[in-house]
């Protein structure tokens, strides 16, 4: 049985003859190229096939299969990583857990042998990261459901993935990122341009807060306060109107 540190999914796909070496090494230089995952360039070229690659992974490792339905997830867990790598790296916490001191996340992935991947999570996080063989089409479902209100960044207007948002709105973003590193080195071993963890936003273009559920910690007026400004922002409505339909109601009221 292969351990996780001693070779790729690269090598196990190649040798179970899934994939040809040159095919392999030309998705290797497309996911340097475009910045993706390998595993995400072989299945959206069909390169590979879902349970080809689940099986594959099973018999060649000793690690726990995700099950979408019976595996509770954690949102302690779900907070340590944003949403956007979460998706873009085929990937879901599951649970923290404590070990001998260390803390200690458990990772659902589409490619439990992305050691770069790991890495970054582990130096992002502070934890030590147990992968776990996920299928992709279930950890798309699971990513949307579980990442549903997580919310824990205020990203400026202008930086990142949420550029199109107004100053100081939320974004669904758990965690931060490590910035930035060399690309993956499976395969080829060309140098990419493979985005790392929080990569595409500076530190001091982020204000953190504290992780929790807006909707359920904010107060009627909050959320009342935080829709007009939204509306006002996006131009649906003006200030001038806002504020002359509020003082009919309150003239209403008085009299």
């Amino acid at each position: 049985m292969t351990t996780l540190r001693q070779r790729t999914l690269g090598d196990i796909l190649a040798e179970e003859r899934l994939i040809a070496r040159s095919q392999l090494e030309q998705a290797q230089r497309a996911a340097n190229r475009s910045g993706a995952p390998l595993v995400v360039v072989l299945l959206e070229q069909g390169l590979v096939a879902e349970e080809a690659l689940v099986d594959a992974l099973c018999k060649h490792l000793d690690v726990e299969v995700f099950d979408p339905i019976r595996t509770e997830v954690d949102v302690d867990a779900v907070r340590e990583i944003p949403v956007d790598e979460a998706n873009r790296f085929r990937l879901l916490p599951v649970r923290v857990a404590r070990r001998g001191g260390r803390r200690l996340l458990r990772v659902a992935m589409a490619d439990p042998l992305d050691h770069q991947t790991i890495e970054e999570i582990e130096f992002a996080t502070g934890c030590t990261v147990e992968p776990l063989i996920a299928r992709p089409s279930d950890l798309a479902d699971a990513i949307r459901n579980q990442y549903r209100n997580v919310v824990t960044k205020i990203i400026p207007r202008g930086h990142g993935p949420t550029s199109g948002m107004g100053d100081g709105e939320l974004a669904a973003t758990p965690g931060a990122g490590p910035g930035a590193g060399a690309a993956s080195s499976e395969g080829s071993g060309a140098s990419g341009a493979r985005r790392l963890f929080g990569a595409g936003l500076r530190d001091t273009d982020l204000h953190t807060k504290p992780v929790r559920r807006v909707q359920q910690e904010s107060t009627p007026a909050h959320r009342i306060d935080a829709l007009v400004a939204l509306l006002i922002r996006k131009g649906v409505i003006t200030q001038d109107e806002y504020e002359e339909q509020l003082a009919s109601l309150v003239h209403a009221k008085d009299v």
